[in-house]
């Protein structure tokens, strides 16, 4: 069996592979710390799990698990995140994970997860279980929401934005340029028909999206 484990911190990273190799003491544990290298690694070996972060160093990793699928399609993935909101979930299985984890939830469900992917079956922690089931509840067809139809990293900017974070703060924590992020801003603002970034913080309150 052989286990990735793509998180930008490396403590994070060796702490994960610790419990991992006690629990599956034959299991090939690799890391990654980047979309660049988590790309080249499963080129080169078809992984029974990968353990994924959203938020990698180089871009947000949702963007790029469709790829990770066809390069191969075995694998099951685990998204592993400090991101418990609604639509991060949504997205994620969107894109075809098979399990979701709040980083908080770690060191307890990890383990359960990786057996349950490995079996087959998908796998969500209990807080992110019963916040799908509240707007699956609440959801019906034809009702998409604005901020629905915004790529993986479109949605991280907006919600940064939302939050009243500045261009030059957002550019600084994705680690992306002034420019690129005054892009998205643009590229968000038109699809969802606003001009400002009041709206987008009137929007994302009356939507729950922040607090």
């Amino acid at each position: 069996m052989h286990i990735l484990l793509a998180d930008d911190h490396a403590i994070l990273r060796s702490g994960l592979c610790r419990i991992i190799t006690d629990a599956f003491p034959d299991a090939t544990v690799g890391e990654v710390g980047s979309c660049k290298e988590l790309r080249d690694k499963v080129r080169e070996t078809c992984w029974s799990v990968l353990v994924l972060d959203i938020a990698l160093e180089d871009r947000n990793s949702l963007e790029i698990v469709p790829e990770l699928k066809e390069l191969c399609p075995t694998m099951s993935i685990i998204v592993l995140s400090m991101h418990g909101e609604r639509q991060f979930v949504v997205r994620a299985l969107r894109a075809g994970v098979s399990a979701y984890l709040t980083k908080d939830r770690a060191p307890e469900e990890l383990l359960q997860a990786i057996h349950s992917v490995l079996n087959g079956k998908r796998y969500l922690c209990e807080n992110v279980s019963h916040m799908l089931a509240d707007h699956i509840a609440l959801t019906t067809p034809g009702n998409a929401a604005l901020h629905e139809q915004l790529s993986h990293r479109e949605y991280e900017v907006f919600l940064m934005l939302a939050s009243a974070r500045s261009v030059s703060d957002i550019a600084a924590q994705l680690n992306l340029s002034i420019k690129t992020i005054s892009t998205y801003r643009t590229r968000v603002l038109e699809k969802m028909g606003m001009s400002s970034n009041a709206q987008l913080m009137r929007y994302a309150l009356e939507h729950k999206l922040v607090n």
